[in-house]
């Protein structure tokens, strides 16, 4: 599912390339920043949740994991950024070395100006977001010992984010409820309660029948709200709008008892979402790239050339990233700090 989801994304920045791309169906994929935010607050809860509250893992090597994961392939990334140059819009050196290390330390998403947010690599302002979620996660299993604790959260939040929103300039909204990571940590906490909903269905009696059924009820729901989206002002959308269905697709999904979810366990898949983080942070270099060539030169090649084959060249160069970079990256960090 990461995959799909990062593909999203991938179409919902083609519109540089060709026009075709600028249509809802292909630019609402921005909503596959949304899933991998709730994803973010199940897996976490999964993985370490039970963890920490039996004191097996520490806060610290919680954090050095985190970082081991995040920041290699995000400094590599805003390295090339910068050596390439043309990714960041600053009035001289000294605003181009505070652009830099805002990105560097991630913490550009707290600036409400797009030429901070979207500087170097643009996608990594959502590992902004990402970090606040680790930082403050070891700081909530004792509150998500008592689920009710995060649904009260989530209530309060999410009223306070409807009124902030409707109140909100249009011109501002990117700023304050896209990308700033504090009002995307609501987000977070649905995952961990999605993590919640599945301890207490993990072990009913569910068939395949009906394991098939909810997953199908899953993909039509979300494919209703995203198809129906262009209908809802965009602030919304951006985050609390899909709270809903991605909450749905990844409660049925994660209970493996359907059709759907069998079919996804193939390698390729299994590949796919190993390589999502690397192919999220590679593949606007490739797009920006090719779209500043036609611009440059006047050339075009039609979308349906261009595009799988920059599909192609964003999955090979990020299988080679992951076998060869993050993995062993990952370890060597984790060695060093623990």
């Amino acid at each position: 599912m990461r995959f799909i989801f990062a593909l999203m994304v991938f179409g919902a920045h083609c519109y540089v390339i060709d026009d075709f791309f600028n249509d809802h169906f292909f630019k609402e994929g921005f909503v596959g920043v949304s899933f991998f935010f709730v994803l973010s607050g199940f897996i976490i809860a999964y993985n370490y949740q039970e963890k920490l509250q039996a004191n097996e893992v520490s806060k610290r090597t919680f954090w050095v994991a985190r970082i081991a994961r995040v920041y290699p392939l995000h400094w590599l990334t805003l390295l090339v950024a910068a050596i390439l140059g043309n990714y960041v819009v600053a009035s001289g050196t000294v605003d181009w070395l505070k652009h830099f290390f805002a990105s560097f330390v991630l913490v550009q998403a707290y600036v409400p100006q797009p030429d901070y947010f979207f500087s170097f690599n643009s996608p990594s302002w959502s590992l902004c977001c990402e970090q606040l979620f680790y930082i403050c996660f070891p700081f909530l299993v004792p509150l998500a010992k008592n689920y009710r604790h995060l649904i009260a959260f989530l209530v309060v939040a999410a009223v306070l984010m409807v009124i902030g929103m409707y109140f909100t300039p249009e011109a501002d909204i990117k700023s304050y409820w896209y990308v700033n990571p504090i009002t995307r940590f609501p987000d977070f906490i649905v995952g961990m309660l999605v993590f919640r909903l599945y301890v207490w269905l993990k072990d009913k009696r569910i068939t395949a029948r009906q394991g098939s059924i909810l997953e199908i009820a899953s993909v039509v729901l979300f494919l209703l709200f995203y198809l129906c989206a262009s209908d809802v002002p965009k602030v919304y959308r951006y985050s609390c709008y899909y709270w809903l269905p991605v909450s749905f697709v990844l409660l049925s999904f994660s209970l493996q008892r359907g059709i759907i979810s069998r079919l996804l366990t193939n390698r390729l898949f299994i590949v796919g979402g190993e390589i999502s983080y690397s192919f999220y942070l590679i593949h606007l270099f490739l797009i920006l790239t090719y779209a500043g060539w036609q611009k440059e030169t006047d050339g075009h090649i039609g979308w349906y050339l261009s595009v799988p084959i920059l599909f192609v060249a964003t999955t090979l160069l990020s299988l080679l990233s992951y076998r060869y970079f993050e993995k062993p990256m990952n370890k060597r960090i984790k060695s060093l700090l623990n």
